[in-house]
């Protein structure tokens, strides 16, 4: 194979009308082409970045919330704990009014107890004193036999009380 000058130089002149034809056909397809495809990474870009902010606010307003259900919980637990503590001084203060009361209706028992007693004493004292006036009367006024008369009857008061 030779080299002929002549069809290099046609086939050069026909590559360049086939290269300036493509050029000018196809051309204004490709460059739409590149803008189009351009345009849609631009838009994915601005649509990843406009999410990636409204991403970036949903993670802050969920941390406000937290946040805010964290401190309505404290609130509710130191709520709970005022409640609890004012329950507990209630239930204190009723107890100690209800051992007042007991220890009030103890004394007004033990009162009443003591009052019957020193009646019971009382009557019974009575009873001795007649007794002992009738023994007396019936005895002598013997001084050594009233004295006797006296302790016998103190013994019989003793052994029916018993």
């Amino acid at each position: 194979m030779e080299f002929n000058l002549n069809y290099f130089v046609l086939e050069l002149i026909t590559f360049a009308i086939g290269l300036a034809l493509s050029a000018f056909i196809y051309l204004p397809y490709l460059k739409g082409w590149m803008e189009g495809r351009q345009k849609r990474i631009e838009n994915q870009l601005a649509t990843a970045e406009q999410r990636q902010k409204e991403a970036e606010k949903l993670k802050s307003d969920f941390e406000a919330k937290v946040r805010e259900m964290e401190q309505k919980s404290n609130a509710a637990l130191k709520e709970a704990q005022v409640e609890a503590q004012k329950n507990r001084e209630e239930i204190v203060l009723a107890a100690r009014k209800e051992s007042e009361k007991i220890m009030h209706d103890a004394h007004a028992m033990i009162e009443a107890e003591h009052k019957a007693v020193v009646k019971d004493i009382q009557k019974e004292m009575g009873v001795l004193a007649i007794t002992i006036a009738e023994k007396i009367i019936r005895t002598s006024v013997d001084a050594k036999v009233q004295e006797k008369t006296v302790a016998d009857t103190i013994k019989e008061m003793g052994a029916k009380r018993n």
